[in-house]
């Protein structure tokens, strides 16, 4: 399936809870915590089967710049788009629209994380394809909606609407409101309802659209926009963006434009999402042996679980590591660190990043 637009990945950000392997220098998009590629290679891989190569753009840290390089061998230099620092996804997508506006300012643009999985990648493109669709017919923000596994407290959720109201194409339905993170006994009942759908981060626009909607909900960003649009493709450029991104705010979009835009559509659909944002939920997407353990060598190390259940062992060395009669533990081996924890606790890596900052240990960040 063919999807005429341009693709985004965003791939910024420090993915601080996958200490000790997610470092400073090596953000969570360029691990391969699934399967044979890194985050990053797969998001691009979807985006290029979906639209071809030419159309996929990653926009990532200066920092970063190589690595992006690197880990996407042959990508071009002219379709990486470069944030002079980080300044979260609604200065990005500014700045990304902007670009493509110089390519084909009548095109639809999709932006998506580098960092999410899907275990269903045909029943994402098919969302993607409606919701490209419904972006040009309509020329409203859309959004994908994931349809909920479980009662999940760590998730944004939009809520879609229930009256009849304007026709819209069919599997595309009208955003009332997005909602924060629940507290269990909310998200049980927003569950229940069959209204609340997960918010996955993934959004897809007409590129004008976009940028009118940033204009008109977000003029401090749009100013600095401005800004930078005045010295595209002239010799100024890099010093422009540079000066202009640093003065941005640090807004997601969610807050900067669609949680004010008075046309939301999203698309419900169900692609075995995961935004694997901790240890136990990469540990989740990995295939099991009879006593629950799941192993993930990501370098030529080599791992040895003896009388141990429902333990999940991550290698990113060349070191033998055994682990013993234990249950329910998370173990990370990494250059220079080792992690150690109970399965369901490893949300809590951000307090020992924390605390090695506290205690000035950048060699270990």
């Amino acid at each position: 399936m063919r999807i005429e637009a341009f693709h985004v990945i965003m791939a910024g950000g420090s993915g601080t809870r996958f200490w000790p392997v997610s470092r400073s220098s090596l953000p969570k998009q360029f691990l391969t915590l699934v399967g044979d590629r890194s985050l990053l290679r797969q998001a691009f891989d979807r985006a290029a089967a979906m639209s071809g190569e030419a159309n996929v753009y990653v926009a990532a840290g200066h920092s970063h710049r190589e690595m992006v390089l690197h880990a996407l061998a042959g990508f071009p230099r002219q379709r990486l788009i470069i944030e002079p620092c980080a300044r979260n996804t609604a200065p990005c997508i500014g700045l990304s629209a902007l670009r493509l506006s110089r390519v084909n300012p009548d095109g639809v643009m999709v932006a998506a994380p580098a960092d999410h999985l899907y275990t269903r990648p045909e029943a994402l493109t098919r969302a993607i394809s409606v919701a490209v669709q419904a972006a040009r017919s309509t020329g409203a923000l859309v959004t994908l909606g994931i349809k909920p596994g479980r009662p999940e407290t760590g998730f944004g959720y939009i809520e879609v609407e229930t009256g009849k109201g304007a026709a819209l194409p069919e599997g595309v339905s009208r955003a009332a409101r997005f909602v924060e993170k629940p507290d269990a006994a909310t998200a049980t009942a927003y569950m229940a309802s069959g209204r609340h759908l997960w918010n996955s981060g993934v959004f897809i626009w007409k590129i004008g659209a976009i940028l009118r909607a940033i204009e008109t909900l977000a003029p401090e960003l749009w100013s600095r926009l401005q800004e930078i649009d005045r010295a595209l493709d002239g010799p100024g450029e890099e010093a422009a963006i540079a000066a202009g991104f640093s003065q941005m705010p640090s807004i997601s979009i969610d807050y900067a434009v669609m949680e004010k835009a008075s046309e939301v559509l999203v698309v419900p659909v169900d692609p075995g999402w995961s935004d694997v944002g901790s240890w136990d939920a990469a540990s989740e997407l990995q295939e099991s042996d009879a006593g629950g353990n799941t192993i993930k060598n990501a370098a030529d190390g080599e791992t040895l679980l003896i009388n141990s259940r429902d333990t999940f062992v991550y290698t990113s060395t060349d070191r033998f590591v055994a682990v013993v009669g234990v249950e329910d533990l998370i173990v990370v081996d990494a250059p220079g660190a080792v992690l150690v924890c109970r399965k369901g606790d490893s949300q809590s890596v951000r307090a020992v990043v924390e605390a090695l900052k506290a205690r000035g240990r950048t060699d270990l960040l």
